[in-house]
């Protein structure tokens, strides 16, 4: 009995020694996200043969969600006038690692904003508006976090906290998470799929709108382009009119990767506002609060075995 309950508490220790580096190797084995800073070309949004490709804009109705219902927009130039195409503005696309501000003065007369730092001018319910990122929001005047991008193995996550949209002589925050920090209403995290091969990259994202006559309405981004430095990435075309794309080569369907290169708009991702991304930050292995109490469980069992045995060796020695 007693060789037995020592072969059993000899089974744990040893146990125990291989499960403790085991799931501390296990928890340093996955490298913490990486910024990718750099510019993000924007692809110009398209609508031809009856489907959306490239970059667009959707605005959800406050009862609804990412599958709708939206709100038309008469000026957009598709036959779905829920879609709204994108095209890049002055930057270029969306810069992650720096701010890109609206120039002071970018309205005219009439409202429209005549300039976008992001995304070029185009016009919804009438009158134009642009994009840009900012160090101190303009609608709230809280600062803002550095617009930044991270990759995952090709999973994107990101803070847009900065990204507003410029219309009517307004500025309404369209950032992920809002300044501060917050995910409120229906405002979900950004995300999306890179190639680190092609350059190819998706990204998309909700932002619910505080105030103004879209109050509680929601904007769903869908940025797609290739990063500047990438392999096969050319300079996009800034400030090209909404719904075409001037640098897209002849008979090449706009927001689609090289032949041959795989196919990462072909997997796009669908916003949900119920998943949240995973914290960037992962300083230790013990991070993860199942695995301490794995460790910490795992060493406890084998500490009582070890210790009832030792008793019971004693009580049969005496």
């Amino acid at each position: 009995m007693l060789d037995s309950i020592k072969r059993g508490a000899a089974f744990v220790g040893a146990v125990t020694v291989l499960a403790v580096p085991a799931a501390l190797t296990s928890g340093v084995a996955h490298a913490a996200p990486t910024p990718i800073d750099g510019l993000f070309g924007v692809t110009a949004g398209s609508c031809g043969g009856g489907s959306a490709t490239g970059s667009y804009f959707r605005m959800i109705l406050p009862a609804g969600n990412t599958n709708g219902p939206f709100l038309a927009n008469g000026d957009s130039t598709c036959s779905d006038k829920t879609i709204t195409p994108l095209s890049p503005g002055t930057g270029g696309g969306l810069r992650s690692g720096s701010y890109q501000p609206q120039p002071q003065n970018s309205w005219d007369a009439g409202g429209n904003a005549t300039t976008g730092s992001v995304t070029a001018p185009l016009r919804f319910y009438g009158v134009g508006f642009a994009t840009a990122t900012s160090h101190i929001d303009p609608q709230t005047g809280q600062q803002t976090a550095t617009p930044r991008i991270f990759n995952d193995g090709g999973t994107l996550s990101g803070d847009l906290s900065a990204f507003g949209a410029f219309w009517n002589k307004q500025v309404f925050n369209q950032g992920a998470p809002k300044p501060g920090g917050a995910y409120s209403g229906k405002t979900s995290p950004v995300r999306g799929t890179y190639n680190s091969q092609t350059g190819d990259y998706v990204l998309e994202w909700t932002s619910q709108i505080v105030g103004g006559p879209f109050n509680n309405f929601t904007g769903l981004w869908h940025l797609t382009g290739k990063v500047a430095g990438a392999p096969g990435a050319t300079a996009p075309a800034a400030g090209g009119a909404p719904g075409t794309n001037p640098a897209a080569a002849p008979g090449k369907t706009p927001g689609q990767p090289a032949a041959g290169a795989p196919a990462v708009a072909a997997q796009q991702p669908q916003v949900s506002n119920n998943i949240t991304v995973r914290p960037v930050a992962q300083s230790s292995a013990l991070s993860s609060p199942w695995l301490t109490g794995g460790v910490v469980a795992l060493v406890a069992v084998a500490s009582a075995v070890l210790t009832n045995a030792d008793r019971l060796f004693r009580r049969r020695r005496s």
